[in-house]
């Protein structure tokens, strides 16, 4: 009997989302959060020509980051077909890490080992609890006469292909997972599926190093392809077969993955894999570590592929791994704290995807959907914009680059508009990052194709961009000098804020221009000005320059769309 490949997944949504929400109570949810880690995240949403946007499917990623006695534990679990898998994971993985297992454990075979086994454990837990639904299904379909095609069946047995349709719900499903483990001063990745991790590390010559720890389990993996060959699959004819995927395992977006029972115990029901002479999607995980980390500046980014698939959508990049870690440093540049960098990161991407959907230009054509976004940030005494000396050189605003808080425009005006935030401690690292970041050592390739053994350096240092008073923390539009014939008021550096606090620019013959010129002295405080016989008062504010400003550029952009 033909039942739909891909049936509909019916299993009711709950009211949380977020990658740290659960359907049900887990032991987990009291375990102690690594405040050296933050998440950021983003739902799933498909475009309206309108403008207008809506989640296709309930959110289904999920993660942790614990911190328990000496044992840092990060987790990313990238569902798919529901949530129920990344769940179970998500609850079950500590349990098998956490309750003592690493505590004697020092040398690195040992550890790997223990990881191995708990993704194996794991998934033959899940896999019992759905036992009875696989017995369930089993029965019923027995039940139903065979020959009889899909709208056959449920036209005459409506009450039963739903419940298969239920049961489905609770047996298909599975993810990706990417665990991230520091134990004893070293740094364990152990993952399967699509999702990665990447490390970043800031060298003594101020060179930002990126490295990809984890390995994609996909059917374009050289080394995923050799295995399934093996088991006496036809890997050309796999990677040429679409599904509810796209390209794909038939259909299935991965080689590993947690749970996915229909490729796992029922893969003999899928033509193209019915030769195998083994499970052709696994579970065992690729381990890497231990890496020290003692002394290391830089960060770790674990993602899901929902991350990586819109920045190619949008940019169509061949350095993705790069272009992450330049995102993530140069918000450090600007947020004050993790979450603020990680869910920024996240914001700046969802809006180009976005934005790239609207312009109708040729890459919009990617972009008419896009899947969950979850990004993990654990801090390596890489320096926050709140966290920075004082005392060290400042660095200019990344050129090309502007973080979400900071108005974006494509195009300059012929009018300088510039808005003066004072700052009480102006933002310093001790490098800057240049605009298009330069691959050093490793010539003419890819990340996707550099062995973890040859990192990729991103040079991080640009003696060119100059230290001035405008690189504190200002918000700035660049743009060519004005032709107004207004002076706007001078900075005095040594003035002092209303909450008593120095401003941040120390330069005696350069100075920051207010938006907004006075047109006169400040009214005394204690005086009250005269309304006129229409009940208005005399303006001691001059928007003149300002509305200026704001006609041309809105002119130019009209202009520019016309063209």
């Amino acid at each position: 009997m033909a039942m739909p490949a891909h049936p509909v997944n019916t299993r009711r949504k709950g009211p949380a989302v977020g990658p740290m929400s659960s359907s049900t109570p887990s032991w987990t949810d009291d375990l102690p959060v690594c405040h050296l880690s933050a998440i950021g995240f983003s739902t799933n949403q498909v475009y309206r020509a309108d403008g207008g946007r809506e989640e296709e499917h309930e959110f289904e990623d999920r993660c942790f980051h614990f911190k328990c006695d000496d044992i840092y534990l990060y987790g990313v679990f990238d569902g798919h077909s529901g949530v129920h898998v990344a769940d179970f994971v998500r609850q079950r993985l500590p349990v098998e890490l956490l309750l003592g297992q690493l505590t004697d454990v020092e040398d690195d075979f040992s550890v790997k080992k223990i990881l191995q086994q708990a993704f194996l454990t794991v998934e033959a837990a899940f896999f019992e609890t759905i036992d009875a639904a696989l017995a369930e299904k089993m029965k019923l379909k027995l039940q139903l006469p065979e020959g009889l095609s899909d709208y056959e069946l449920y036209q005459k047995y409506p009450k039963e292909v739903e419940k298969l349709q239920s049961l489905d719900s609770e047996i298909i499903g599975g993810t990706s997972a990417i665990l991230a483990l520091i134990h004893k001063g070293k740094l364990y990745i152990a993952s399967v599926g699509d999702s990665r991790a990447v490390l970043c590390t800031r060298e003594p010559d101020n060179k930002l190093k990126v490295r990809q720890l984890s390995i994609d389990h996909t059917i374009d993996n050289e080394d995923e392809q050799l295995r399934l060959s093996q088991l006496n699959l036809d890997v050309a004819g796999i990677q040429q077969a679409t599904g509810l995927y796209g390209r794909g395992l038939a259909g299935h977006p991965t080689t590993r993955s947690i749970g996915d029972y229909s490729f796992k115990g029922g893969y003999r029901d899928i033509e193209v894999l019915s030769y195998a002479a083994s499970e052709p999607v696994i579970a065992e995980p690729e381990v890497i570590g231990g890496l020290p980390i003692t002394g290391l500046s830089g960060f770790l980014l674990v993602f899901t592929n929902g991350l990586i698939k819109s920045i190619e959508e949008t940019t169509d990049t061949s350095q993705l791994n790069m272009d992450i870690a330049y995102r993530v440093a140069a918000e450090f540049q600007f947020q004050s704290t993790l979450s603020g960098v990680a869910q920024q990161v996240v914001d700046k991407v969802v809006r180009n995807h976005h934005d790239t959907y609207l312009s109708g230009m040729e890459r919009a054509q990617y972009c008419q959907k896009r899947d969950d976004i979850t990004l993990l940030l654990r801090n390596f005494d890489y320096p926050l914009w709140s966290s920075v000396s004082p005392l060290g050189s400042s660095v200019s605003p990344l050129p090309g680059y502007n973080p979400v808080t900071v108005p974006y425009s494509p195009h300059r005006t012929e009018t300088s508009l510039s808005l003066f935030i004072p700052s009480p401690t102006p933002p310093t690292l001790t490098h800057s990052i240049s605009q298009t970041p330069i691959i050093t050592g490793i010539p003419s390739v890819t990340p996707s194709s550099v062995p973890i053994t040859q990192p990729i350096f991103v040079d991080v240092s640009n003696p060119n961009i100059p230290n001035s008073p405008s690189s504190s923390h200002t918000s700035t539009i660049e743009s060519q000098p004005s032709s107004g014939t207004s002076t706007p008021q001078k900075y005095d550096p040594t003035h002092t804020n209303s909450t008593g606090t120095q401003g941040s620019t120390n330069s005696d013959t350069q100075s920051s221009p207010f938006l907004f010129q006075r047109l006169s002295e400040p009214r005394d405080t204690n005086s009250q000005a005269e309304p006129d016989e229409e009940g208005y008062i005399e303006p001691y504010v001059d928007f003149t320059d300002f509305m200026r400003a704001y006609e041309a550029a809105a002119n130019e952009i009209h202009y520019s769309q016309e063209a």
